[in-house]
């Protein structure tokens, strides 16, 4: 059941593709944002159930279809980050737990019951069940999304019980049977569901963002434009890695031929950013008073795809027994390529 590699990966990759919805001029509005502040519960009910359809249609709580198109996309962004990291707490609970019906702890893991498990609230489960019913529709994820609430559902609210519990083992982890049982149960159905989604908004996140990359190409915002390439390469490195099969546990089978091709397009594009920055024009052009808002990030994240390629040639595996993300590992390039996603926010978004 476990694909450890898909979901570790797939944690740079699914926020890359939020922070490119909304993102351009100052000027523009910021729909996603007017969204969560302005569509509450009781709205999104009225909403999901309103038989006006023509009104719908035209506006929703002063919202265009295409603002509601930009909400909808960015809730089920951040549905799929809360998918990521429930995929990580199952496949940390089988570290310690034994993937079998009746509850066992593993024999000499060194590790403690509820090790890395952390639960969800629901808050963004629900308002995407509501979502899935209501236009656009975004056909196969508003399916995924309701197939998936119930199994999803009970893995939030038990991760939420074991990582906030600390009387587990009490009367022979009789509570942790009862959590056992939860995830035993669900994980699978979960995951049938979760993966495929995981997936489609990552298609969807790369229509998306080569869209808004050529907008900002045409508009003539090189800052901003070449910050967006850099981190887009950097997930087709992930991309290409996970396509072929490849995660830190198996990094010295990576195939460098095309993450050369992208090493040699990030190494052009974080030029291409430099020179802009360097231009007094072009800060002004995009309301930027800082010649260095990146502050190296994207130097720093060549230089861990460098590292990365490096490690993959030596034939020796990053050593992964720790808890942070060694030099040379995909987790560390991932980790980079974050900060580099949260740069971007900082700087073009918030």
């Amino acid at each position: 059941m476990k694909k450890s590699s898909l979901t570790k990966l797939t944690a740079a990759l699914v926020v890359t593709a939020i922070i490119l919805s909304g993102c351009g001029s100052a000027e523009r509005e910021q729909p996603e944002e007017a969204g969560r502040k302005g569509l509450d519960r009781e709205t999104f009910t009225e909403m999901a159930e309103s038989e006006s359809t023509q009104e719908t249609k035209e506006t929703v709580d002063g919202f265009t279809p295409e603002e509601m198109d930009l909400i909808k996309y960015n809730y089920y962004v951040e549905l799929n980050n809360d998918i990521v990291e429930i995929m990580d707490s199952i496949d940390y609970y089988f570290e310690v737990v034994a993937y079998e019906e009746e509850f066992s702890l593993l024999p000499d893991t060194g590790l403690t019951y509820g090790y890395r498990v952390y639960g969800k609230n629901t808050d963004i489960l629900d308002d995407c069940v509501m979502l899935a019913n209501m236009e656009p529709d975004y056909g196969e994820l508003d399916t995924m999304v309701k197939e998936m609430e119930e199994p999803l559902r009970a893995l939030m609210d038990t991760f939420l019980d074991i990582s906030g519990s600390n009387d587990y083992a009490e009367n022979q982890y009789q509570k942790a049977k009862e959590y056992h049982a939860v995830v035993y149960a669900n994980a699978d159905v979960f995951a049938a569901v979760a993966y495929d989604f995981v997936d489609e908004i990552g298609k969807l996140g790369n229509e998306r963002m080569a869209e808004e990359e050529e907008r900002l190409k045409e508009e003539g915002l090189l800052i901003n434009y070449n910050a967006s390439r850099a981190i887009s390469i950097g997930r087709a490195v992930l991309d290409e890695a996970y396509s072929q099969g490849v995660d830190d546990e198996n990094l010295t089978d990576l195939d460098l031929t095309e993450i050369r091709k992208l090493h040699d397009e990030l190494v052009a594009v974080v030029a291409d950013f430099d020179a802009a920055t360097e231009d007094n024009d072009q800060l002004v052009k995009e309301s930027l008073s800082n010649s260095r808002p990146f502050d190296g990030l994207l130097d720093g994240l060549i230089s861990a795809l460098e590292w990365m390629m490096k490690q993959a040639e030596s034939g020796v595996l990053p050593d992964m027994s720790g808890s942070g993300a060694p030099l040379g590992s995909m987790a560390h390039f991932s980790y980079v390529l974050g900060q580099c996603i949260d740069r971007y926010n900082s700087v073009f978004v918030d």
